[in-house]
């Protein structure tokens, strides 16, 4: 399971995205079957029943709040557990051999979270490192997601790269970069490894201001639009698997009673951006790894230091300056892109 994504915490969708019950999705090549149980709290299992394999999301929810298989009404509660095998007489002991595969879940940031274990897991998974922002009321955040056709890697790359904006994005965002761009302007960008991945920092020639960009191992980054957190926008890159990826932005509004005006602010100004990215990343094919000919120079500073403090050594060519990584993984046994 996920051995191509392991072991990482990652939302898989928002929470007004979860709309039936139960609801099948896919992640990282896995489809996994969400539902809610009947004290409302949601529950991820791999879409596949023990029994013969049928999906589990073409089930229905009981009473109980218990999942029951629709090919042969065989039941699971939140945890896999079996707990009805209808038509036998199986004693208890039998029936705790019975096991659907769970995925650990959280409610995070106003999204369901699954952790994306390669095994069955025996204990606890360790919590995952996030920022502040994402703390608090889950109705205090918007979220938005678009399906990329591009594979993850692209996506992300594209979210810690500092130099796209004068020109992806003249007509928005990079408006006042372009007439820096076109006349000669040099960035300069300096990173610096922390316990959650990696802070980077873009300067314009020898100003010392800058824009600061969090980057969250594996798939979050933080994008510092101003110094309070409602300004910041928060940027994940989901696998859904190796050619389609779910890039879900989240907001965090300063009180749950100005989410509906925040929202309506949040999708004039968010989603023309996405478009912009979405145009020019599903233009690229492959992973960060697919093309030894790719060339890096300075201004690729950022998603090339990502990959150096997670030892991915890269394919690329480097022009100037300075040999470059490309990748956004940690060791190509442990996190490796589809297919590396």
């Amino acid at each position: 399971m996920f051995e191509r994504f392991p072991n990482r915490w990652t939302p898989v969708l928002s929470l007004n995205e979860l709309t039936s019950n139960p609801l099948a999705t896919e992640l990282a090549g896995e489809r996994i079957v969400l539902f809610q149980d009947n004290e409302q709290q949601w529950h991820a299992l791999i879409d596949r029943c023990p029994h013969r394999g049928a999906a589990l999301s073409l089930g229905q929810v009981t009473e109980e709040g218990h999942l029951r298989c629709r090919y042969h009404g065989w039941r699971y509660d939140g945890t896999g557990q079996c707990m009805s095998v209808p038509l036998n007489d199986l004693k208890d002991t039998a029936l705790a051999k019975i096991r659907a595969t769970v995925v650990p879940t959280k409610i995070i940031g106003g999204a369901l979270w699954v952790y994306t274990t390669t095994e069955p897991l025996t204990d606890t998974p360790p919590d995952p490192i996030l920022p502040d922002s994402l703390d608090g009321d889950p109705d205090m955040f918007i979220a938005h997601h678009q399906e990329w056709q591009a594979h993850w890697t692209r996506a992300q790359e594209n979210f810690l790269d500092f130099a796209h904006p004068p020109y992806t994005h003249e007509q928005t965002i990079g408006t006042y970069l372009y007439d820096f761009a076109e006349t000669g302007g040099i960035v300069r960008v300096e990173t610096e490894s922390t316990e959650f991945g990696m802070t980077m920092k873009s300067f314009r020639d020898a100003s010392d201001s800058y824009f600061r960009l969090d980057w969250y191992r594996p798939n979050l980054s933080i994008l510092n639009f101003g110094t309070s957190t409602k300004n910041w926008m928060h940027v994940f890159c989901i696998p859904i698997n190796e050619k389609n990826t779910r890039v879900m932005t989240v907001r965090r509004s300063s009180t749950s009673r100005h989410v509906e005006g925040f929202e309506r602010h949040t999708t004039d100004t968010d989603h023309p951006i996405l478009d912009e990215d979405r145009i020019v990343v599903e233009s690229q094919s492959g992973d960060v790894l697919s093309n030894p000919q790719e060339i890096s120079v300075a201004s690729d500073g950022p998603p090339s230091a990502a990959a150096a403090t997670t030892k991915v050594r890269s394919h690329r060519r480097s022009s100037r300056i300075r040999p470059t990584c490309a990748g956004l993984v940690q060791g190509a046994a442990k996190l490796a892109p589809f297919p590396v």
